[in-house]
């Protein structure tokens, strides 16, 4: 599957490790592991010298390692189906509220016409599935160029613009 961050196209440099799955033996490898394997196997995992990303499931809210957040690089949020938004409100509180900086990646079932909505969410990266491709998310950061509500972006909403305007 394609991986698409900030735009571009990359490679992932992360893998993702089961709750049985032993961790990879190099230890530079970026490693992606759910919440449970991250609360049971903590010490172990941090470690290592790669870098750390967790799997949040729709139901796991980023408060149930919020106190961790200096140890990870990546979230990602498992969007099971599209119509299930949990995810979106979890990259806010990330940005939001815990002023999460590193990477958010959005997986799972996704449409195109969730992309700008996500990445006004804070999303930073998907991983776009088969129906997709880059040129669906180029044009979904350009399909609307006024918004009403206040996001993690930058894009300002209407009303502020017209106040200083």
């Amino acid at each position: 599957m394609t991986l698409i961050k900030n735009g571009k196209k990359i490679e992932d440099p992360f893998v993702t490790v089961s709750a049985e799955d032993a961790l990879p033996v190099d230890s530079t490898q970026a490693i992606i592991v759910d919440v449970e394997r991250w609360q049971n196997d903590k010490a172990e995992i941090m470690q290592r010298a790669g870098q750390i990303g967790i799997l949040l499931e729709p139901d796991q809210s980023p408060d149930l390692i919020a106190a961790d957040l200096a140890n990870i690089d990546l979230f990602v949020l498992n969007f099971p189906v599209f119509s299930d938004g949990r995810g979106f409100s979890h990259a806010r509180r990330l940005r939001e509220t815990y002023g999460f900086t590193g990477e958010i990646r959005a997986v799972g079932h996704i449409i195109r016409d969730q992309f700008l909505f996500l990445h006004r969410c804070g999303v930073n990266a998907i991983t776009l599935g088969k129906h997709l491709n880059e040129q669906d998310w180029d044009a979904a950061m350009d399909e609307f160029s006024l918004f009403y509500q206040n996001a993690v972006d930058t894009r300002h909403p209407l009303m502020r613009l017209r106040q200083s305007g």
